[in-house]
């Protein structure tokens, strides 16, 4: 089954799978330039697309996909949540259908160059911190991809750069993406709910890397033995950053101390080390790098301050969707710790959290899907200061009474949110939600930090 986009003309069927935000994008894109869209969606139609699809006269359907639709497909453009098992691309297969994900059909209309940045923990502060600076020294760039904004909303906008952060899911179906500059910045067990092992993983993230020419970089974690293992397969120029760093070297030269840089967590470290290795290759000035580290502080939902209540610092990391982010979480703090954990386990080995929640946590809230097994598994860990609670309001409530003054309540749930909310984001936001309220129904207890 071709995969190719050459022949891709207006006129042709294109069937988008899922109606969600790079679906939609997709759709408005095709539709404008003439080609025949209908829109597929295993679940109801979210009443905020219905208006936009009237306005736009596009065809869809909702509640399954029908083999009537995709039969008439001369294109699929699946959504990244539809795993390669699922009815549409068998389907596909049986009947030479070309599918590819939102990032494949982006890169067939795209000129602007591409820095793409993939890896287990860190993309979304590096897409961040990486598209600051590039402002920062002067470029016209944007930021996109699983971050946010779909790759395709960019696909006509006069930028110098774009952005990019590509997960596994978006990968899986994706095979002509040219970054001039590819990073991977770590791999971890992660998503073995769907990739099933780790070697799989590891197969779909270095597809990042598979376009590549001798004139692309690739940029490599030195201290990943999974990088050690793709660096011999790749046709680009391949950089290493080191980890770990006593201080910020570069072009040769002192930048600046660690203690200078205003983005929280030791594990941060990595992410800039990456960016630096971009900027080098870009010979982006000294001045914008230090300007930029001295002033970026991170994105909402990692390690995001919320203030204080009664002595608490209050901490929102719901994009800590898997183990080792919340670990790495937990190791940012040396006060003591309450944390609110828990969701739609994506699995993984919990050995590693559980020894850093003993070490560093005085009390465990679990909510959600994972709530029980994490309780389990703690318990079997020697650990049993753990409170189980149903939702977000509960678990901060119980929060808020186990711990004490000085303690940081940080939500960092190590888990997917699809067991109670559409995203992180929304997860994320409703933690704020209850922290406000909280918050001003206790205005006696509260010092803002």
């Amino acid at each position: 089954m071709s995969t190719s986009l050459s022949h891709l003309q207006p006129g042709q069927r294109v069937v988008i799978l899922g109606i969600a935000r790079s679906g939609m994008a997709a759709a408005r894109f095709l539709k404008e330039r003439g080609y025949q869209v209908v829109l597929s969606d295993s679940g109801p139609l979210k009443p905020e697309y219905q208006n936009e699809l009237a306005a736009l006269q596009i065809e869809w359907e909702c509640n399954g996909h029908t083999s009537e639709t995709l039969r008439q497909a001369d294109l699929m453009v699946a959504s990244p949540g539809i795993p390669l098992t699922a009815m549409p691309y068998t389907f596909a297969r049986q009947h030479q259908i070309p599918v590819v994900s939102e990032i494949e059909l982006a890169s067939h209309f795209i000129q602007t160059p591409i820095l793409a940045i993939t890896g287990s923990n860190g993309k979304s502060t590096t897409v961040s911190l990486l598209q600051a600076l590039l402002n920062q020294a002067g470029y016209r760039s944007a930021a996109c991809g699983n971050l946010g904004t779909p790759l395709i909303s960019y696909a006509e906008k006069k930028l110098d750069y774009l952005v990019l952060e590509v997960s596994s899911f978006q990968l899986e179906s994706t095979y002509s993406l040219k970054p001039q500059i590819g990073i991977l910045l770590n791999l971890y067990e992660n998503h073995l709910d769907r990739h099933g092992d780790m070697p799989s993983y590891f197969a779909a993230k270095a597809r990042l890397f598979q376009a590549q020419g001798p004139e692309d970089h690739a940029i490599l974690n030195a201290g990943s033995v999974w990088c050690q293992l793709l660096a011999p397969q790749l046709k680009a120029q391949v950089h290493w950053f080191e980890p770990q760093a006593e201080a910020l070297i570069y072009q040769g030269q002192h930048l600046m101390d660690l203690s200078e840089i205003k983005l929280p967590g030791a594990h941060n470290l990595e992410n800039i080390q990456a960016v630096m290795q971009a900027a080098e290759i870009l010979n982006l000035p000294a001045t914008a790098l230090r300007q930029t580290f001295s002033q970026f502080s991170g994105i909402p939902h990692r390690l995001e301050g919320l203030g204080s209540w009664a002595g608490r610092i209050l901490i929102n990391d719901s994009k800590s969707t898997n183990y080792l982010a919340t670990q790495k979480a937990l190791e940012s703090f040396t006060q003591p710790v309450v944390l609110i954990a828990g969701g739609q386990d994506k699995g993984g080995d919990f050995g590693p959290l559980a020894n850093c929640i003993t070490a560093r946590a005085r009390h465990v809230v679990l909510m959600g899907e994972s709530g029980p097994l994490f309780q389990h598994q703690l318990q079997q860990n020697g650990y049993n200061q753990v409170s189980l609670v149903q939702g977000m309001q509960a678990a901060l409530a119980q929060a808020c009474a186990v711990s004490q003054p000085g303690d940081v309540i940080l939500l960092s749930p190590a888990t997917a949110s699809y067991d109670a909310y559409q995203n992180f984001e929304e997860r994320g936001d409703d933690f704020r939600k209850h922290v406000a309220a909280w918050v001003s129904e206790r205005p006696e207890d509260h010092a803002q930090s």
